[in-house]
């Protein structure tokens, strides 16, 4: 739905035949790498700009240096930018410059590694001791599937910068829930080993290889992030190996077989920009937001990375048409008309490609539906009902089984018990049971004749007259219709 609101949008300035607004404000990014994940991030702003034609960006790399980055910010604060976005390198090390920013009145958004104190505007980002626990649990279920044996379980961690807020928290909370497995004496002969990878995909195989020379192969490899995983998978292939981030080239490398799975951390470059736009517009937003994590294996990578390429292919689309928008209104002045032409062929021709990616996607859905409709149908019965109808279900359930010997139990005083009236009651009931109050008070009255069939010595009569049935023939029919067969004292 974004794609195509973002597409309208592109196409509305065309049709309009006006030059893009200026900018009212500006915003400072303070990018402390240039990876392929806050690539991700950047891109993703991008995208969520072309709806806020009033904000412009400008963007610095500090290529993992604190004293760069404290620089840049300073830098930021005198050219009195209207915002600051920054993903710190180390967030301890870069924290005066966010106050600093902050005290000149700039307002300060904290992306991805939360740093310390309050001194900032807004924080989103993932939950990096949350990443190390999932860690931590994907560990020890690889190591449950080995089975008993005497030598130690090895488990090779490569790990990202030192001292960054992120490599920091995922080891912690890695090595804190592998230890309460410990404790618990699920884990007495885990090994843990440890290599830097310093984020980048080479480092890791340079680490991981030489960690081979003297060592050997371990059970498994936990990287801090997926291409560092794909480094180690390079140097020690075969390993089952987990990464950090969920995007582009992890899912690529769990679908091609050289990583397990991978925890997704989210870079969400567009709430940050949605988040700039409120506080610019002095609109209510969320303080602290912390970004939900699981784990994608093949299962789910498959579909997440062919949604990814449709969705880049879109994108990038779209940039197209804004950049050349945006170029040929400064250089020429159109006739509406053909201008109009234009913009009407140029949709028509990206509502063809947007029906082919579809039908693209739909056969793809088609080849693998083996492995994903299962999940997908237990996810839908798990989802079916909400947790409102769960609670009337269970309400109206222990009011049924309360009464179910009782003879005024009836549709009006079965309202009165939940405060519904008959055409209240009718409506909860048929969505939560499928059937009417009647069916459903018969149908708990023959599951528990059934129960006192099998587990009393009651006899059939007696039965029928304990469950407030007309007659005993009348409860023998409607056993059967039931049941299925006629009913008998066991």
């Amino acid at each position: 739905m974004r794609n195509i609101i973002v597409s309208v949008v592109a196409l509305c300035l065309l049709m309009t035949g006006c030059n893009s607004r200026t900018p009212q404000y500006r915003i400072g990014v303070s990018q402390c790498l240039d990876d392929a994940w806050r690539q991700k991030m950047n891109y993703e702003m991008e995208r969520e700009l072309l709806l806020h034609p009033e904000m412009s960006l400008s963007r610095r790399i500090a290529y993992g240096s604190n004293e760069l980055q404290c620089a840049q910010i300073d830098s930021f604060i005198k050219e009195r930018v209207d915002l600051l976005i920054v993903s710190p390198n180390e967030a301890e090390q870069v924290q005066p410059a966010v106050t600093r920013a902050y005290r000149a009145g700039i307002p300060v958004i904290v992306a991805d590694r939360r740093v310390p104190g309050d001194e900032w505007t807004a924080f989103i980002g993932g939950d990096n001791y949350k990443v190390g626990r999932l860690m931590a649990h994907w560990v020890m279920e690889k190591w449950k599937k080995r089975g008993t044996v005497s030598k130690p379980f090895v488990v090779l961690e490569v790990a990202g910068l030192p001292g960054s807020t992120p490599a920091t928290l995922r080891h912690k909370g890695m090595m804190e829930g592998i230890e309460e497995a410990k404790e618990e004496g699920l884990a007495a002969k885990v090994e843990m080993q440890s290599v830097m990878g310093s984020w980048y995909k080479e480092n890791a195989y340079e680490v991981v290889s030489e960690y081979l020379e003297t060592h050997p192969l371990p059970d498994v490899i936990v990287a801090h992030n997926d291409l560092m995983a794909i480094g180690a998978a390079e140097a020690a292939g075969g390993v089952p190996i987990m990464g950090v981030d969920g995007i582009h080239p992890g899912l690529q490398a769990i679908v091609d077989g050289k990583i397990e799975c991978s925890a997704t951390y989210s870079s969400r470059g567009d709430m940050l920009i949605d988040a700039a736009a409120h506080i610019l517009h002095k609109e209510p937003y969320v303080h602290d937001t912390v970004l939900e994590t699981t784990l994608v294996d093949i299962t789910a990578a498959y579909p997440m990375l062919k949604q990814d390429e449709a969705i880049t292919r879109d994108l990038e689309t779209l940039h197209i048409v804004q950049t050349q928008s945006e170029s040929k209104w400064k250089q020429l002045r159109f006739d509406r008309f053909i201008l109009i032409l234009f913009v009407v062929l140029f949709f028509i021709l990206f509502l063809i490609t947007l029906s082919y990616i579809i039908v693209k996607q739909r056969k793809i859905q088609t080849k693998i539906k083996h492995d994903i409709i299962p999940q997908l149908e237990n996810m839908q019965e798990a989802i079916q009902l909400s947790k409102k109808d769960e609670a009337f279900a269970e309400r109206l359930r222990q009011v049924v089984d309360d009464y179910l010997t009782d003879p005024a139990l009836n549709v009006e005083f079965l309202g009165g018990k939940l405060q519904l009236s008959r055409t209240q009651l009718f409506r909860r009931v048929k969505a939560v049971a499928g059937k009417g109050p009647l069916d459903y008070i018969r149908e708990r009255r023959l599951i528990r004749a059934d129960e006192l069939l099998r587990t009393t010595d009651m006899t059939i009569q007696q039965v029928a007259l304990e469950l407030c049935f007309s007659s005993p023939g009348y409860f023998t029919k409607c056993y059967k219709e039931y049941f299925g067969h006629l009913p008998s004292v066991r």
